[in-house]
């Protein structure tokens, strides 16, 4: 029969990993290879949605210089647009 005993080196190997994230937690954190592009990729994305949310939100302010002409659309519909107008004020707001 084996008895296994670890000495502790469980409850010293956990107190190793959470010394060296706090003390990395004031350092600023390096971003290598590929995580690089993808932020950069994503911060073009971003800009590119800003950019149609001001778009859209300019097409709704304008919508009163164009000429008038009727087109029917059931309550529901309407509704949805008017708030799609609102989700994208609040966007830009924020």
């Amino acid at each position: 029969m084996i008895i296994e005993y670890d000495f502790g080196k469980k409850e010293r190997a956990t107190e190793k990993r959470f010394a060296k994230s706090s003390a990395g937690e004031g350092q600023p954190r390096k971003i290598f290879g590929a995580a690089q592009v993808h932020l950069e990729l994503a911060n073009a994305r971003i800009a590119k949605l800003e950019a149609a949310l001001r778009d859209a939100k300019n097409a709704c302010e304008k919508s009163g210089e164009t000429k008038r002409e009727q087109i029917l659309v059931d309550a529901a519909e309407y509704a949805r647009l008017l708030r799609c107008k609102e989700l994208v004020a609040a966007a830009l707001e924020s």
